[in-house]
């Protein structure tokens, strides 16, 4: 039902920018080819990404749209481009870029809402300042400065937009909270920042150097996408490897197969619906790959005749990873994941933190399920009944959302 009042929202917005690029274009006819050509490029650019912080995409479009104002002198000049390319834009979505529908609509809506949010400041900054687009009456340098500033203030209203409307308009992902995909939409300030200074440095030196411009910005904006490229496979790779090697126990026989991968990325899932930071998140994920890494130490034959507890595995497996200090916070959380939300006479233990609380309810959950063999439901209603010190109820809820929208509940 979500996707599709998505879908019919993303059909009036494509039918509102038609309309508003025809009437706009017929007032073009002077010298229509600055709105066909820039139409063109601006389409082309929207339909190109670039990497990012979050791990969503970040379109080249908002490089265009940062150049256009800047470039063609007029409101009504740039209000044309901006309807005609992103109309063109939402066909070649579907055409080009073959993704789930209601993701590629969630992605064009919040491109439209943050472009025209940037345009229409960009515009208003200008005026103010007494230059409306570049096309005043003052000394270069001043021209330039006032499209820098305009440019920036565009630029953290789109920003602003593009983390609101991503994350309203994800509602239809009932596993993901709106705090969530604000967060993460909120850290893309770099690509955005980098995509926003080109676009400006094209628009700038467009009068002096015409198509040219966009080489002189390609050359420094090439260096960070590259960059932005090697965080991303470096993050990646990282990620793979601490995943990898999580499954020691697993292969020696001291662990259930499986039971790693599955608490990573279930405590993740309940990450997200919490509303976590992405970057608590990311901490979480890798705890849950990694919190039995203490039963290593159970292949000792020393350990195995003194005896062990749970909360000695949780103390080695804490110390072993905290020899990786980028780590120092997944080792706090697998070394706190034994200890009860809440001790006798107490409300919560403030000392405990949310996310060692979902990596003691979600390996619980996995092992009755994979090990003890009771249904997800009876696992569940397990966990409940621990709810008065052991686990906490407001994570197991979660949990249970977050298998409700899997389909397993």
């Amino acid at each position: 039902m979500a996707k599709a009042r998505l879908y019919r929202i993303a059909i009036v917005a494509f039918v509102a920018l038609t309309a508003i690029a025809v009437v706009l274009a017929i007032g073009q006819r002077a010298d229509p080819r600055p709105v066909i050509v820039g139409s063109l490029l601006m389409a082309a650019t929207l339909l190109l990404n670039v990497p990012a912080m979050s791990g969503q995409r970040v379109y080249l479009g908002i490089a265009a749209a940062a150049a256009v104002p800047v470039a063609v002198n007029a409101a009504d000049v740039t209000a044309a481009i901006y309807a005609i390319s992103m109309s063109i834009a939402w066909v070649g979505y579907f055409i080009f870029r073959p993704i789930d529908p209601s993701t590629l609509n969630s992605e064009y809506l919040a491109e439209v809402v943050a472009i025209t949010g940037f345009g229409g400041t960009y515009h208003l900054v200008a005026t103010l300042l007494g230059a409306p687009g570049m096309n005043f009456d003052m000394a270069s340098a001043d021209a330039g400065f006032v499209a820098i500033v305009a440019a920036t203030l565009g630029g953290l209203v789109y920003h602003l937009l593009r983390a609101v409307t991503r994350s309203l308009v994800g509602l239809e992902r009932a596993d993901l909270s709106v705090r969530y995909l604000w967060l993460a939409g909120l850290e893309d300030w770099s690509a955005i920042t980098v995509l926003i200074l080109a676009g400006t440095v094209v628009g700038t030196a467009y009068e002096a150097l015409g198509w040219t411009a966009i080489l002189v910005a390609a050359v420094p904006y090439s260096f960070t996408h590259s960059a932005l490229a090697r965080y991303k496979s470096t993050k990646v790779t990282y990620g793979q490897t601490i995943q990898a090697l999580s499954q020691i126990p697993e292969v020696a026989g001291l662990a259930t197969r499986g039971h790693s991968v599955r608490t990573g990325h279930l405590a993740r899932d309940i990450g997200r619906e919490l509303g976590l930071h992405p970057d608590i998140v990311e901490d979480l994920e890798y705890a849950g790959y990694m919190h039995d890494i203490g039963r290593i130490t159970l292949n000792e034959p020393a350990i195995l005749r003194a005896g062990f507890t749970d909360t000695d595995i949780a103390r080695w497996g804490s110390q072993i990873i905290a020899e990786a200090p980028h780590l120092e916070e997944v080792a706090t959380i697998v070394g706190d994941q034994c200890l009860p939300y809440r001790s006798p006479g107490e409300e919560r233990d403030p000392d405990v933190s949310i996310t060692s609380k979902i990596i003691k309810v979600v390996s619980a959950y996995d092992q009755a399920v994979h090990e003890l063999k009771l249904r997800p439901i009876d696992a569940l209603e397990q966990l409940h009944r621990g709810a008065a010190y052991e686990f906490d109820p407001e994570v197991t809820s979660s949990l249970r959302r977050v298998l409700e929208f899997r389909g397993e509940v």
